[in-house]
């Protein structure tokens, strides 16, 4: 049983069987002991008002003065006995000898007749006899049957009584209960069935519909998504996770796929030129006294390679391992160093860099991701200031968070580029990007050093001004 539909309508149809037949069988020994109990009480009561009207009969024959009027008296008795409780009385005395039948119709003067001598025997032994059979033949049917001695006097039998009530009553209300009883069961059931059905049904369909879907992912098609139940239970839940889930698959694919065109550009654009150029040079195509021009190119494009393979293998790195052991350093002198590396390239476009940083400014984090972030942010600034522009970092220490912003003059970066400028490989900003020589990476690098410190980086770009920044938590 491999399909999860039948596996719980299996299990929910065997509970609800089990429990009607729980109760069913429950109800029907309730109205059946009840019955019994009926019987009992009705065997009991006529019992008793049988021994009492005999005995008066036995201790009257002791005397010979009306004695068929007391016979006369006993026998009406005895059939109004016999036709309340609708059964029949048997009456002997205390040798088993048959005296009297009573029945609903008559009370029945008897000679010659015998008890049967296994109810006489169990009646004598036991002081009481109670059966459920047709009295050893006496009766056509079973009946529910008393035996009861009479004693005028403790220890002295003077007669037998025996009661037998119809047991056809009892089984006959036993039995239209019963049927009763099965009919509205076995409709109720196929009712809570098909119910079931529905219920089973509804609830396996979304786990179907997310199989389906995993399944399309696997071809991959990760366009699918799971319709929403319209109950907002654990399964709406459920769907809900798994849609998002299905977009973040669809989002990393895009990010793949971009990542390998964007790799593919940026590593075969270079190794053209490079391929190129050697070839020029060993064909003769190259003259001897310009090739050393392109000799700097090729030298230029392999250290843009390099510089690409150094991004990815950083942003691995950083999405791999998180941050590493935290140190306490001073970031202001951090900051004077970076800028000195970059003085070459300042004095080339003429750049005026204006630090307002504080002479000291200590913090606990990985040294060389910070380094990094803020390289990568000086770096940008450099690329896309213009010439004879002025460039100017910022650092300080506010609300227990230390912000650090870097601006440059320039052109701005359009409001709906500016969002995405931190996105891995992104490089949409090709109205600033004049060399297009950038991996798209150093952003993106930026991003994911300031997060996994647990701070923020922030972008804005206005009146001709473009500015970075980002804040940490200034914990020592």
């Amino acid at each position: 049983m491999k399909s999860l539909f039948a596996k719980n309508f299996f299990i929910y149809a065997m509970v609800i069987v089990l429990s009607f037949a729980i109760l069913g069988s429950t109800f029907i020994y309730q109205v059946n002991h009840f019955a019994m109990e009926e019987k009992q009480s009705q065997l009991t009561e006529t019992s008793a008002r049988a021994v009492q009207t005999t005995a008066t009969l036995y201790t009257s024959r002791r005397s010979t003065d009306w004695r068929e009027e007391f016979t006369r008296i006993y026998l009406v008795s005895m059939r109004q006995l016999a036709a309340d409780c609708d059964g029949v009385i048997f009456v002997g005395d205390a040798e088993g000898n048959l005296d009297f039948i009573a029945t609903s119709v008559n009370c029945y003067t008897q000679e010659n007749g015998v008890l049967p001598k296994l109810a006489v025997t169990s009646l004598e032994q036991n002081g009481s006899y109670m059966e459920h059979n047709n009295f050893y033949g006496f009766l056509s049917e079973d009946y529910y049957i008393s035996g009861t001695l009479v004693e005028s006097v403790p220890g002295t039998t003077d007669a037998m009584v025996f009661v037998a009530v119809p047991a056809s009553s009892t089984t006959s209300l036993f039995r239209q209960l019963s049927t009763t009883f099965i009919f509205f069961t076995t409709v109720v059931l196929a009712l809570t069935l098909v119910a079931t059905v529905v219920v089973v049904r509804s609830t396996v369909r979304p786990l179907k519909q997310i199989a389906d879907a995993a399944r399309s992912f696997g071809r991959g098609d990760y366009t699918v998504r799971v319709p929403l139940p319209e109950r907002q239970d654990e399964l709406y839940d459920l769907a809900v996770s798994f849609n998002s889930m299905a977009a973040s698959m669809e989002n990393v694919e895009m990010t793949r796929r971009g990542l390998i065109a964007s790799v593919s550009h940026d590593i075969r654009t270079p190794m053209t030129t490079i391929a190129g150029f050697v070839d020029g040079i060993l064909d003769g195509t190259i003259k001897p006294d310009r090739q050393e021009h392109y000799l700097r190119i090729i030298s230029d494009e392999v250290k843009r390679l390099a510089r690409l393979a150094n991004s990815m293998l950083t942003v691995s790195r950083l999405e791999a391992g998180g941050v590493q052991k935290k140190t306490v350093f001073d970031m202001s002198e951090m900051i004077r160093r970076i800028i000195i590396s970059f003085e070459q390239r300042f004095t080339e476009k003429q750049i005026d860099v204006r630090l307002n940083i504080p002479e000291r400014q200590d913090l606990s984090a990985d040294h060389d991701s910070i380094f990094q972030a803020i390289y990568n942010l000086v770096d940008n600034a450099v690329k896309f200031v213009d010439r004879s522009g002025v460039i100017e970092l910022t650092l300080a220490e506010k609300g227990g968070r230390i912000q650090f912003t870097i601006s440059n003059t320039g052109g701005e970066i359009p409001a709906d580029i500016l969002p995405h400028v931190f996105e891995r490989f992104y490089k949409g900003d090709a109205s600033r990007n004049t060399s297009g020589k950038g991996s798209g990476l150093g952003l993106y690098i930026v991003k994911t050093v300031i997060n996994q410190h647990g701070g923020d980086v922030s972008a804005a770009s206005a009146d001709n001004v473009t500015t970075f920044g980002f804040t940490l938590p200034a914990d020592k």
